[in-house]
């Protein structure tokens, strides 16, 4: 039995050292800086303290971070959330962020709509279909093929200002250059976006007609993008550092393990959906900042205590007779990490297999918070 637990360690451990030679089709990334090594022939996802897209991406591209540089093509549709964007590149779809700040430079090109969020928005660059913005601060000076339509308190046409359609602004301030050219009419009005004639009757936006990029699992992989000896040497923090909590908390999917997984799946889809909607109120932005900078940790919490209560079961099931009580020893830590990053790997199987480790991971943790406010004495602290 040993010698075939090394054996099947020995092979873990080349898995997930392993790195594909060249970037295929979807690609999907984490970490405290993320940027593009080389094309992308599909979509690319990625979420960090900073995203830099650096190399071209042939379909769709799926931006979080503190800070996000688009600097080369994205062939069809751009999504980004974060501190400041900036896109100096073509967009060959529609483009839709939110974020502190976001500006399209000079180079950027847009070939389909773009809708804007943000405290100060500055759009020099080329939008080919319609521009829509809310923000505290627009400055336009490049030309739009379409209609504008702002929600803003300030509103400055500069002097490459070129807009085919008309100009619907709130703004309480407007600052026009003479050289600026509005082809249709120019109109204030009190309020923007309390109705949208273009939403059928599912209330669906015409810009998500074909629905956001495949996530593919690309916030699921985690574990694999920092890289196995952090994601072991975390396993190590979380199994002594916070024992008593971890432990309890993997029991939990023992006991409970469809309301662990239930739980976990929503709280997986409601934050970041919780993060963006709250990047369309210029108030909410701080506040959606800090969901995205708190649900990667999250995630990897949830995948960890996942992994624990692999190991536990590891340790009953393989070894019985070494097994004592909660106790899990590192050991068997590591083997379940290996595991389940080799097995997360996998196409098709291993992305379900990780969403299933990280949901009932985090949805047992809640559980076990839950558990100890509960249980504390009235008037306790």
């Amino acid at each position: 039995m040993k010698a075939t637990l090394l054996l099947v360690l020995g092979l873990s451990v080349a898995g997930a050292f392993a790195q594909p030679v060249e970037i295929e089709r979807n690609v999907q990334a984490f970490g405290s800086s993320v940027r593009t090594d080389a094309t992308v022939k599909g979509d690319f996802s990625a979420a960090g303290g900073r995203v830099v897209v650096d190399h071209p991406v042939n379909d769709d591209a799926l931006l979080l971070g503190g800070t996000v540089d688009v600097r080369a093509p994205v062939g069809d549709d751009l999504r980004a959330a974060g501190g400041d964007i900036s896109v100096e590149s073509s967009v060959g779809g529609d483009l839709m962020a939110a974020g502190g700040n976001v500006r399209l430079t000079g180079t950027a090109q847009v070939g389909g709509r773009a809708e804007l969020a943000a405290g100060d928005v500055r759009v020099d660059g080329r939008v080919n279909g319609s521009l829509k913005v809310r923000a505290r601060r627009l400055v336009l000076n490049g030309p739009v093929g379409g209609s504008v339509q702002a929600d803003v308190g300030q509103l400055e046409l500069g002097p490459q200002a070129r807009v085919a359609g008309g100009v619907r602004h709130s703004a309480s301030t407007l600052a026009q250059d003479p050289a600026a050219v509005v082809s249709g009419p120019l109109q204030r009005v009190e309020s923007l976006f309390d109705e949208d004639t273009r939403r059928g009757r599912s209330g669906r936006h015409p810009m998500h007609e074909d629905g956001w990029p495949a996530l593919s699992g690309w916030w699921l992989l985690v574990p694999l993008s920092m890289g196995l000896l952090g994601v072991l040497a975390l396993a190590g923090a979380v199994l002594f550092v916070f024992s008593r909590f971890a432990g309890q908390a993997a029991h939990r999917i023992e006991t409970e393990p469809w309301r662990a997984l239930g739980l976990g799946a929503v709280l997986l889809l409601a934050l970041p959906v919780l993060a963006l909607l709250l990047f369309f109120t210029v108030l909410g932005i701080p506040l959606g900042l800090l969901v995205l900078a708190l649900y990667p940790p999250l995630l990897l919490l949830g995948w960890l205590i996942g992994a624990l209560f692999a190991a536990r079961w590891l340790s009953l099931h393989v070894w019985p007779s070494e097994a004592k009580g909660a106790v899990v020893p590192y050991g068997w830590m590591a083997v379940a990490v290996i595991a389940l990053l080799v097995l997360g790997a996998m196409p098709v199987v291993g992305p379900l297999l990780v969403t299933a480790t990280m949901a009932a991971g985090l949805g047992a943790c809640v559980l076990e918070w839950r558990r100890r406010l509960a249980s504390r004495p009235e008037g306790a602290p």
